[in-house]
């Protein structure tokens, strides 16, 4: 079984929006037929076990359910409403590829959930109070009040949250740890394999390729599995594509080196299939093991700050400040290939091209140097950021920021600053070349 797509795919699920709707109104049917089983009387009298505080006549029942049903359909109207909202000024005035992050977050998933699986309960209860005897005493109207009243402190719990990610300081921050955990993950896989600085000598009449299965971004490799496979046929595996990266149907995504153990061609066509059931190829990327799409985001919405429309440096200057701090913890990480090997250590391998620093480095502070090169403040802001990212860096990242670096002062020098913006960035340069 391969657990990373198991894993993906039960997260997956989670984050779709029917998930939690479909899941408590599962609940909310179950809690009806217990509910009347116990108004029926079918196992024993409640009566006998509870206060009539909490018992009612079928008619104030009614009329109880009913004022219920019309609480839930109007708070699941107004959050659905609110979502909407939040939706578009999300697309607006951030990204649209921060939409998915506010509609998966789990309490509005939730909430969603407990709403409609309310009005459900009501339903259902309603149905089954029309063959209940004249003189019944019910408790379900109780459980009603119970119900709606949960249902209100999600809504509140709605609010609060709609209230507090709409604000971009908040929507950073929830991002930043998104992408801390991520790379916490990467982090851990690097300690627990080996980088090594070069691939196995490679004899290309010993190659044979494989192609990307499908069209859209890699969203999974399961390394473990993958890792048994080049175990169990004792070859040599090489991705040269990463988790996040777009590939294209029939396009090379790897080699198999086969000069330990040359394969037939019905091993090399079994290899290839399995290979295959290993990846997870999507129309969309996603957070999930992808940190750098999570650091795209918040350049995303640093360059819709920077833009006329909106015009909020202040802003952009925290999503740098911010990915300066995560390209700290990635700047230190070894370059090359993260080698993994299956419970059999003698067998062949499987090599993942670790994280390229210097892309890394480009793709996020380029459009921003771009964009923002008219504000002398996001400017050196840039300059302090490389700085915190030097400090931590390796010798190879070191390199890559230093000419990076040099590229921003040959930007720098093309605008028509003022002498005293001029020395202010001048000072920022020095002191990153002191480090």
């Amino acid at each position: 079984m391969n657990l990373d797509k198991v894993l993906y795919f039960l997260n997956h699920i989670k984050q779709k929006v029917w998930f939690y709707p479909v899941l408590y109104s599962i609940f909310a049917a179950l809690l009806v037929v217990i509910i009347v089983i116990l108004d029926l009387g079918i196992l024993f009298n409640i009566e006998n076990f509870t206060t009539p505080l909490l018992l009612t006549d079928i008619d104030i029942g009614e009329t109880i359910l009913g004022i219920i049903a019309g609480a839930f359909i109007t708070i699941t109207t107004f959050t659905f409403s609110i979502t909407m909202v939040v939706l578009t000024m999300y697309t607006a005035q951030y990204s649209p590829r921060v939409v998915k992050n506010f509609l998966t977050r789990k309490d509005t998933l939730q909430s969603f959930g407990i709403f409609v699986s309310g009005f459900l309960y009501t339903m259902l209860v309603f149905v089954f109070l029309s063959s209940y005897p004249p003189d019944t005493m019910i408790i379900s109207s109780t459980i009603g009040i119970i119900y709606i009243l949960v249902g209100l402190i999600f809504f509140f719990r709605f609010i609060n949250s709609v209230a507090s990610y709409i604000q971009a300081s908040n929507l950073i921050k929830r991002l930043k740890e998104i992408s801390n955990y991520e790379i916490k993950i990467y982090k851990e896989r690097i300690e627990d394999n080996q980088i090594v600085e070069k691939l196995p000598v490679e004899e290309e009449d010993q190659l044979f390729k494989f192609n990307s299965p499908d069209d859209g971004y890699i969203q999974v490799l399961d390394f473990k599995y993958l890792a048994e496979i080049a175990t169990d046929y004792n070859v040599d595996i090489h991705f040269h594509k990463v988790i996040g990266q777009f590939v294209s149907k029939n396009t090379k995504i790897g080699t198999i080196n086969q000069s330990k153990k040359p394969l037939s061609d019905q091993d090399k066509e079994d290899i290839i299939k399995k290979i295959a059931n290993g990846i997870i190829i999507e129309e969309e990327r996603v957070d999930q093991r992808d940190f750098a799409f999570t650091i795209q985001k918040i350049v995303e919405v640093a360059l819709k700050a920077l833009s006329p429309g909106i015009n909020d440096p202040n802003t952009a200057i925290q999503c740098i400040q911010v990915t300066s701090l995560l390209l700290r913890d990635l700047s230190e990480l070894p370059a090359g290939y993260l080698k993994m090997e299956g419970k059999d250590s003698e067998g062949g391998s499987l090599y993942i091209e670790a994280i390229d620093f210097e892309i890394l480095l480009i793709d996020t502070y380029q459009q921003i140097v771009n964009y923002g090169l008219a504000d002398v403040k996001v400017i050196l802001e840039i300059l302090k950021g490389l700085q915190i990212i030097k400090a931590s860096a390796s010798d190879s990242s070191r390199k890559s920021i230093m000419e990076f670096a040099e590229y921003l002062w040959r930007k720098i020098l093309a605008r028509d600053f003022d002498r005293l913006e001029v020395e202010m960035l001048r000072r920022e340069k020095r002191e990153l070349e002191s480090i």
